[in-house]
């Protein structure tokens, strides 16, 4: 049935930073998400203000749990760690966890699956890509399509361009 039926979907961006590998690797794996600014646009969305992500277990088959100003976590089983190259997880949200004010991330028509980081050397910067997996369900997540895409965009730039931030800053004073 249609209504039944759920499809996978994956969204990337990708931002050239001016810093050493080794530095870009170590801002996606030890993120200091607490320096970065939680624009107003993603508050009026229902997004949640990430507070921290801490890796309780390095490689694969590690985890990093990430807390969010809603009292809820992101547990990521780390599925690949190429340090310098590669980090790829699952996503696992805790129970009530909404974003948009209305969708539960763990048991709704919009989910998180997997994402993945990659450092990709270049001349002079090299390319961050971020990939987000997720799944839309039923007839509300065929709806939540376009949506999702959008808000994603904006939440991976966002992610995206306080890692460079971040890096640029420390590669600068190294």
């Amino acid at each position: 049935m249609m209504w039944l039926r759920q499809k996978q979907y994956q969204i990337e961006h990708v931002t050239a930073v001016r810093a050493p590998a080794g530095i870009v690797w170590r801002h996606v794996t030890e993120v200091d998400i607490a320096s970065f600014d939680h624009p107003a646009y993603l508050a009026l969305l229902g997004i949640p203000k990430p507070l921290r992500a801490e890796v309780t277990q390095a490689g694969e088959g590690g985890r990093r749990v990430a807390y969010f100003a809603n009292g809820r976590t992101f547990t990521q089983q780390i599925t690949t760690w190429q340090p310098h190259t590669r980090y790829d997880f699952t996503f696992k949200a805790s129970p009530g966890f909404r974003v948009g004010y209305l969708l539960d991330l763990a048991d709704g028509p919009f989910q998180m699956t997997a994402g993945s980081y990659r450092i990709v050397p270049g001349q002079d910067a090299v390319q961050l890509v971020l990939t987000s997996q997720f799944m839309l369900r039923g007839f509300i997540g065929w709806c939540l399509y376009l949506p999702v895409r959008l808000v994603l965009a904006l939440f991976q730039r966002y992610l995206l361009r306080g890692i460079k931030a971040n890096a640029e800053r420390d590669a600068a004073h190294a």
